[in-house]
């Protein structure tokens, strides 16, 4: 019978999608004023209230033990990425990894009506 590392089956079975097993989430106050490499990508969806909600999972570069998740922006990029590769996302991340990631530039900025929001700058 073969041994399992019961550390690493545990993370990979609990977390919402693989690129989160083993991580710690990294927060977007964290990133604002950074410039960061997207290196990877996923979805992972959590039901709220009994709706669903799907949002990005992202590995960057210069963080490689933190995962972050994305919000409406990062959304709409990443299943842009998705859809050109047919919904495959695995092969889309892989390439986006291969091509050496794509530079993103957080920051905090307001709505008209004076609400909180992120822009996200690609460099």
């Amino acid at each position: 019978m073969a041994k399992i590392n019961f550390k690493k089956t545990a993370q990979d079975e609990l977390s919402l999608s693989p690129l989160m097993a083993g991580k710690e989430q990294i927060k977007t106050d964290e990133l604002i004023g950074q410039t960061v490499t997207v290196m990877a990508f996923d979805f992972a969806t959590i039901t709220d209230k009994g709706v669903e909600k799907t949002f990005p999972v992202l590995l960057l570069k210069e963080y490689p033990d933190r995962y972050y998740n994305g919000g409406t922006l990062l959304s709409k990029l990443c299943k842009c990425w998705a859809e050109a590769y047919d919904g495959d996302i695995e092969a889309a991340s892989l390439d986006l990894e291969h091509e050496g990631g794509v530079q993103l530039r957080f920051s905090s900025t307001k709505t008209k009506s004076g609400n909180n929001l992120t822009a996200i700058d690609v460099v």
